[in-house]
């Protein structure tokens, strides 16, 4: 296993909700790879903690390629953010999104199966860091970002919230925000 790379806090806070947040992880969170000569090939660490009221969070990303995109929880808990890309005349919307889904990981061993149309970010939710594992094994590319950077962010941030626990805030840069559906990672597989 060796560390792949790492996120700190003065990458990412260009795709948070308040970019001048001062309290938080320096590091958001470490990839590492080659974790197994089994299924999976990577291994991210996302910190527990938040930026300003927003949870700690992946980047998040697109796939340039049309290759399905596996996770499975290790430990913590965490909501994987999908939202799903419109094409339109062969050119992807970067404002707008088809649907978004809430999927909920709380138990060690839940796995999720991404189509390669549907953008993500995991956000840690939960009070100790946020391990899970993945099989991509073809590397990321600046342009698998650069609509998550343009739009500062996917539809929706996830705050804390007293009350709720979650409160969905809409990313101002979408025209629009389809509602998110909150799901299993169950239930998310048997509709993909």
């Amino acid at each position: 296993m060796k560390l792949k790379s790492s996120r700190p806090f003065s990458e990412l806070s260009e795709i948070l909700y308040n970019p001048s947040a001062k309290d938080g992880p320096e590091i958001a969170y470490w990839v590492f790879s080659e974790i197994s000569k089994g299924k999976w090939e990577n291994m991210t660490v996302t910190s527990a903690g938040f930026y300003g009221d927003e949870f700690t969070k992946t980047y998040g990303h697109y796939h340039g390629t049309n290759v399905v995109e596996n996770y499975l929880l290790v430990s913590g808990k965490g909501v994987l953010q999908l939202q799903k890309k419109i094409v339109e005349n062969e050119t992807v919307v970067e404002n707008r999104v088809e649907s978004v889904y809430m999927v909920q990981f709380e138990k060690p061993g839940e796995k999720i199966s991404i189509p390669y149309e549907f953008g993500h970010s995991f956000s840690n939710v939960g009070n100790e860091p946020l391990v899970t594992f993945d099989d991509w094994r073809s590397g990321h590319t600046d342009h698998d970002y650069e609509i998550i950077q343009k739009q500062k962010g996917l539809c929706y941030y996830l705050l804390r919230d007293e009350h709720a626990g979650i409160k969905l805030v809409p990313n101002p840069n979408y025209t629009q925000h389809p509602k998110p559906i909150w799901i299993t990672p169950n239930e998310f597989n048997e509709l993909f």
